[in-house]
């Protein structure tokens, strides 16, 4: 792609200039160490200013030369695998966004063209849910709405209006639908109730819907005070919320990285067979211990994975500095649900555009993740149970930005 070469250069400096500022070095294990999955392909997609590159490639590729044929999408977006197709949602700066579908090849080949594409104007459509090889849906996070879609046309089945839903008691302009799960034929839908545009500050509340996925209808709003807002509009990967292996719904508040007082960070969840919240039960991880202290101020970044038995692996830092976002000092760490506990990955502080990247692999018995410190870029692996850390393929053009398992 000449486009994409001729950035090459650019891209180069501009990593370099932030690899230099890096924090400690990583103490992880070597290549190979936990499992590598050598040969297998993934979706990948590598950040570079504005855009990010997506295609397919094995984790033992040479990453600079594979990313060459990669197509180029926006970076606000997400990027999944589903059914032997790649699909590509990103919105751009007017909010416009475009859903492309493109089939893989019997190699597991991405092609330059997409098969199919749907259009939402001016709505910020970032997220998508798949339900079925029948439908899926795509979230417009300003629009007050989901879309329903079949998945292989990408036409339009139904659209679900979100803004009787609003929540004006607490002073939310809009619904801004985000981080949804599935279960017993029932999407949990959180909702962010934005109450500030200009500072995207999310309302002061926890805030789902539960929609029944077969007729496309709400069959309930609920609401928690126990937190703030559950969920995030930019959870690209849909994995926020998760379900365990009890069947119990868990979602996590960031309170809008407590920049307002009063607001109320933590987990929240709803137990098997249930459709409200659990009254008798939070997780609030500022009381949790933490890099040598009884407490912290720390807030997951939106994004992560559930990895079992209780775990989700998540990027663990503080927004206090404005300037943090550009900052090395966001940390990898596994946080359990059911005991309470925060702990660090043995990866060096990075930086939180990183979190999209985290995924569980197919095997259930890894997760993926891209990183960055002042040794280079790298996509690594964490075996849930050892807990260490190998390094997978090296990230020289770009930053590593999803991970994807392409697996059923």
């Amino acid at each position: 792609m000449n486009l994409f070469k001729n950035q090459i250069t650019i891209a180069a400096i501009a990593s370099t200039m932030m690899l230099a500022a890096c924090g400690d070095d990583s103490s992880s294990s070597s290549a190979g160490d936990n499992g590598s999955s050598s040969g297998d392909k993934y979706l990948l997609s590598f950040m570079m200013d504005a855009s990010q590159f997506v295609g397919t490639a094995s984790l033992s590729d040479n990453q600079a030369k594979v990313v060459e044929d990669f197509i180029e999408a926006p970076n606000a977006g997400g990027v999944a695998y589903f059914n032997g197709s790649v699909y590509v949602l990103a919105t751009d700066d007017a909010m416009n966004s475009t859903l492309s579908r493109y089939e893989l090849d019997k190699d597991g080949n991405m092609p330059a063209k997409a098969s199919a594409t749907a259009k939402f104007q001016g709505t910020r459509a970032i997220m998508m849910k798949f339900v079925d090889e029948n439908k899926m849906y795509v979230e417009q996070s300003m629009g007050d709405a989901i879309t329903a879609l079949d998945p292989t046309t990408l036409k339009t089945t139904a659209t679900i209006d979100l803004s009787e839903y609003i929540d004006e008691e607490s002073g939310a302009l809009t619904s801004v639908p985000g981080s949804a799960v599935i279960r017993d034929g029932k999407m949990f839908l959180t909702l962010s109730q934005f109450v500030d545009f200009n500072n995207f500050i999310a309302g002061p509340r926890a805030s789902v819907v539960i929609i029944d996925v077969k007729t496309d209808k709400v069959e309930k709003a609920i609401f928690s005070d126990k937190v703030a807002a559950v969920g995030g509009m930019d959870d690209m990967n849909n994995t926020m919320s998760f379900v365990d292996e009890k069947d119990d719904i868990y979602f996590y508040s960031n309170a809008s990285y407590c920049y307002v007082e009063g607001y109320k960070e933590g987990w929240i969840r709803i137990k098997k067979g249930k459709t409200d919240f659990d009254k008798d039960w939070v997780f609030r991880m500022h009381d949790a211990e933490y890099d040598g202290k009884k407490t912290n101020e720390n807030n997951l970044m939106v994004g992560g994975t559930y990895m079992g038995n209780g775990k989700f692996m998540g990027f663990f830092g503080s927004f206090a500095d404005p300037s943090n976002f550009n900052n090395y000092e966001w940390q990898f760490v596994v946080v359990d649900v059911y005991k309470k506990t925060v702990e660090k990955v043995d990866l060096s502080p990075t930086i939180p555009w990183f979190a999209p990247s985290i995924h569980l692999d197919a095997d259930g018995k890894s997760v993926l993740l891209g990183h960055a410190d002042k040794k280079g870029g790298a996509i690594y692996r964490y075996d849930i149970a050892s807990g260490k850390v190998s390094k997978e393929m090296d990230v020289t053009t770009g930053t590593a930005y999803y991970i994807v398992p392409m697996a059923d």
